[in-house]
């Protein structure tokens, strides 16, 4: 009997002994520390002209006010749905400003928290929130947060948030993700950004799009169409700047430039980057491509223009010309930079050969030129599926005047259709008529 009893208790011991084990397993295995230190301030950052190059192709889309006590709105799944009106600032060149002022701050310490952000921007505290259309990495923001001497761990983030309550600090994030990048300051950071939003901020509406919001003004009575003088592109320069091989430039009869590597020229409407020796490498993915196209634009493409990524798939990364408050495009190619991009680096790039220089002349737009936000979206929501639609913009067209050497720019919306913009127009027209986009 007490042999049986010593036996029973053995195997509870034993029992006891492999459970205990399996749980100290589990937390090992899953455990996540609050945070990890991700660098510590060591040294001075680059020169402002340096970061305003930088940010020449990291336009934001928005920076949207959040007042104290107000909690996020809900997404409305599969639908387009206005669900509040909000203080908001969409012009580039502002926004461009406010990171610019970010890039003068120190940081004293960042981190990456393994926490989801919300614990923070859900607690009713008055917040700015600056909004990006895609995911980028937090290695490509070093020169405006970090000094040069920060590691090579990064998070991917498509919000930057600033906090009232917390005026000290800034928080990277991407939507959805469990993770966020922490920046502490030496200096109140919050009163100097939210004087330059005040000064700046427009009524927009907030609509639910799919997954995501997007803000629209609701009146449009002030458009102009702008017209600018065009010049031209100096090829050889740009070889210059973008070139390895610097001091071995070759230009031909037909203005094609080489450095024995990579060529150069221009074609039509656009100027035509090629590197063979870079075709045939792996494929990256859209954060990596990303980087790796403003690491090479920042070498000589950086001018009076300012872009905005809008899409980034299979290593291309697409920046679109920005004006006033929104994006432009254009039909010819006078608008956007396509880059091409996989494990061996750049392969092809094209871009404007024209840019835009001095302002001309303004006129205002026809009555019924511009349609109005209401009739735009209740056309997309009666005649669209809206699970295809990924954004909605009152962008600007850029027609070139051959005669007058200038660029105009006019109001006109724009549909993100299947992951490419096409004007609201042209959209309609195709609906109208039954074809299939």
């Amino acid at each position: 009997m007490k042999k049986n009893k010593k036996e029973t208790i053995k195997s509870i011991i034993l029992v006891l002994l492999v459970i205990s084990s399996l749980v100290l397993s589990y937390i090992i295995t899953t455990y996540q520390p609050d945070y990890e230190i991700f660098t510590r301030r060591l040294g001075q950052k680059i020169t402002v002209s340096g970061d305003a190059g930088l940010l020449n192709f990291m336009t934001p889309d928005s920076m949207v006010k959040t007042e104290a006590g107000v909690r996020e709105e809900a997404i409305v799944p599969n639908s387009i749905t206005k669900v509040a009106t909000v203080e908001a600032i969409k012009n580039k060149k502002v926004l461009k400003d406010i990171l610019l002022e970010i890039s003068k701050t120190e940081s004293t310490e960042s981190r990456i928290r393994n926490r989801n952000v919300e614990e923070l921007t859900s607690n009713n505290a008055e917040k700015l929130t600056i909004n990006y259309s895609v995911a980028l990495d937090s290695a490509l923001v070093k020169p405006l947060f970090f000094s040069e001497e920060t590691s090579n761990v990064s998070l991917e983030f498509d919000t930057i948030v600033f906090l009232k309550d917390k005026p000290n600090t800034i928080y990277l994030y991407k939507k959805d993700d469990k993770n966020y990048l922490q920046i502490n300051l030496k200096e109140n950071i919050y009163d100097k950004i939210a004087d330059k939003f005040n000064q700046n901020k427009q009524e927009y509406a907030k609509y639910s799009l799919n997954n995501k919001f997007i803000y629209l003004k609701e009146k449009i009575d002030d458009k102009n169409i702008d017209e600018y003088s065009a010049e031209e592109v100096n090829l050889t320069k740009l070889a210059k700047d973008i070139f390895e091989k610097k001091d071995n430039l070759k230009v031909s009869s037909d203005n094609e430039v080489t450095d024995g590597y990579a060529i150069l020229k221009a074609q039509g409407s656009r100027i035509i980057y090629t590197n063979p020796s870079n075709e045939g490498g792996k494929e990256v993915g859209a954060t990596t491509a990303i980087t790796n196209a403003v690491d090479f634009l920042e070498l000589g493409y950086a001018n009076d223009i300012n872009y905005q990524i809008t899409n980034s798939v299979d290593g291309i990364t697409i920046f679109q010309e920005t004006y006033k408050e929104s994006i432009v495009f254009n039909k010819e190619g006078h608008a956007d930079i396509i880059a091409e991009d996989n494990s061996n680096g750049i392969y092809r790039l094209t871009s404007p050969k024209k840019i835009t220089k001095t302002y001309l002349s303004s006129r205002e737009v026809g009555t019924y030129d511009v349609e109005r936000t209401e009739y735009v979206i209740n056309y997309l929501y009666k005649y669209i599926n809206l699970t295809k639609v990924n954004d909605i913009v009152l962008g600007y067209e850029k027609t070139y005047n051959k005669d007058r050497n200038s660029c105009s720019y006019t109001p006109t919306w724009y549909i993100k259709y299947n992951d490419r913009y096409i004007s609201f127009k042209k959209l309609k027209e195709s609906i109208d008529k039954g074809v299939q986009l």
